[in-house]
């Protein structure tokens, strides 16, 4: 499912207009009957409940008072509170203001502060409020009346509907500019904005329901839309299909540059989850003192100890040794548990430069890349990075609070700007392209907040690189299928007190259900049809959890 930016929503609504001769009262009166018939789903009978209807001077205030004048025709008690004088309005909003005051609409016009005692004695009386204020245009924080009135309808603690976005609430972020409703439902247009997924959304925008309120289909997975959200047919696709003539050859090979003193657990962590997603062969590059350790952990997978430093960390002098075992690999996993001494990030840096296979870059790795970004650019083969919001902002310079209330910029940033593929780890992990692209990963749970489970994802991603799939495609599909880990994982042991190491067996597993569902999914020639453009009237719901692959 395509997820959208204020911009693109933007050009979808201009498009709409210029291209399918559809108008923007025709758009505004579909989008107000959406918000009226989800209403009344959720508090029937509408005549027997009194709305509060918030509008702005922009066009979703124009959306607001066409819901206002059909409540009003379903018998509903309505008040309006119009921020602004009607004057201010863009033309179709007007309009719209005018057809309500035809239907006898009442409407309090909040031009002034002092005029705020007399709206919020009209709210209290209210049993829900729709929020038209602010809409998806908006890029500074909220400020003057509009602050006001927002302030004063969460005091009062009603049941909001919000008309497309939760006012205050940046579409692209997600974070709140300055101040900014809290919602229990959500009745979005066309798309999805993208920051409705990310995790300081969550508390704002409540339940969300998604309506095409007559944009083709053709607009709506426009080719300049370029977020998704990862979904089961994503994984499906990508996971490569094995016949009886497969060998371990076929399965690809992973080396792993990991592991320092007091750290061998991230190695083996690492590794088993490169195996347990299917790659055929795993060797696991290690401080040569640390081999004995790591033999004993480690039964499928290989070691090879490799020169070292004093205290049991990787020495630039194993640059060679590791060159030549990567000749014969199909990717290369660098970074887990190899601590963070200065000799070693030279290591680090020889290897990024010189490496021609698939890598991923993850934990020590990412430390010791700080301040040496540029070297990235010089890789001749792709490079995964996969920072949690820690290490994002340790190589971006910044706050950890900067990367959290940014995820997007930040992901798209690290990868355009160093040409590599980002998995920026947390709630909604978002991974993004060199070339602009991202997705939005929807599954796992809390359950993934312990150590270790960082190293299981990168042994994973790994595993599928080595397997042949395009990066994009195994960050995808390997974030995917770590957070349904988590949530198998979390239905049988409990969330709290999940170890990383509790998703390893169930990979295996989850692979099966992915491909059995994809085989029993293929639609017959006889049985496939073509879609059509959907109806003004098309509505859907959207958990944004997983789906029920993990139960």
């Amino acid at each position: 499912m395509k997820l959208a930016l204020a911009q693109d929503m933007r050009r979808i609504d201009e498009s709409a207009v210029k291209d399918y001769a559809l108008t923007i009262a025709k758009l505004m009166e579909n989008a107000g009957t959406a918000v009226v018939k989800a209403t009344e789903e959720l508090y029937s009978p509408l005549s027997k409940k009194t709305f509060g209807v918030l509008c702005g001077k922009g066009n979703n205030g124009g959306d607001a008072l066409v819901a206002a004048r059909l409540l009003k025709q379903k018998k509903a008690s309505v008040v309006v509170v119009l921020v602004g004088e009607p004057e201010d309005l863009t033309e179709e909003a007007k309009k719209q203001y005018q057809k309500a005051k035809t239907a006898k609409v009442p409407i309090l016009i909040l031009d002034a502060h002092e005029k705020i005692k007399a709206i919020q004695a009209a709210l209290e009386e209210c049993d829900v409020i729709v929020d038209g204020l602010l809409g998806t245009g908006l890029s500074r924080p909220v400020d003057g009346l509009y602050r006001d009135l927002i302030l004063l309808t969460r005091k009062l603690d009603k049941p909001v509907v919000a008309v497309d976005i939760p006012s205050g609430l940046s579409s692209d972020s997600g974070s709140p500019m300055g101040e900014a409703l809290v919602a229990q439902n959500t009745v979005t247009f066309g798309l999805p904005k993208i920051g409705f997924y990310s995790s300081s959304a969550s508390s704002f925008v409540g339940n969300l329901k998604i309506v095409n309120i007559g944009f083709p289909e053709e607009l709506l997975n426009a080719s300049f839309i370029h977020q998704e959200l990862s979904d089961l047919s994503m994984v499906q696709k990508s996971l490569p299909r094995y016949d009886e003539h497969t060998h371990k050859g076929t399965r690809g090979r992973v080396l792993l540059v990991a592991g320092a003193r007091g750290l061998t657990g991230a190695a083996t962590l690492s590794a088993y989850a490169a195996q347990r997603i299917g790659a055929g062969l795993v060797t696991v590059a290690c401080p040569e003192s640390l081999n004995t350790i790591l033999e004993i952990k480690l039964t499928e997978p290989m070691t090879a100890p490799v020169p070292e430093i004093e205290g049991g960390f990787l020495s630039p002098r194993a640059t060679g040794r590791i060159l030549d075992l990567a000749v014969n690999v199909n990717a290369v996993v660098l970074g887990p548990g190899i601590g963070r001494q200065r000799e070693t990030g030279q290591l680090v840096k020889d290897l990024i430069m010189k490496l021609t296979v698939p890598m991923v870059v993850d934990a020590d790795a990412l430390y010791l890349l700080g301040g040496h970004l540029d070297i990235l650019k010089t890789a001749k083969s792709p490079i995964i990075l996969t920072p949690h919001p820690g290490e994002a902002a340790w190589l971006l310079k910044t706050t950890i609070m900067a990367v959290e209330q940014n995820r997007l910029k930040v992901a798209k940033q690290l990868a355009q700007d160093y040409n590599v593929f980002v998995v920026l780890k947390g709630h909604r992990t978002i991974i993004a392209s060199p070339q602009g692209e991202v997705r939005v990963n929807p599954t796992g749970n809390r359950g993934l907040a312990t150590g270790g489970t960082g190293d299981v994802l990168s042994g994973i991603i790994g595993g599928l690189l080595a397997q042949r799939l395009p990066a994009f495609e195994a960050a995808t599909t390997g974030v995917y299928l770590h957070g349904l880990a988590g949530e198998k994982a979390s239905r049988r042991l409990g969330p709290d007190g999940l170890l990383a190491g509790d998703l390893l067996p169930l990979l295996p597993r989850l692979l099966r259900q992915v491909r059995e569902t994809r085989e029993s999914q293929c639609p017959s020639p006889s049985n496939s049809k073509t879609s059509g453009k959907r109806s003004s009237s098309s509505s859907r719901s959207v958990n944004r959890n997983s789906t029920n692959i993990s139960k």
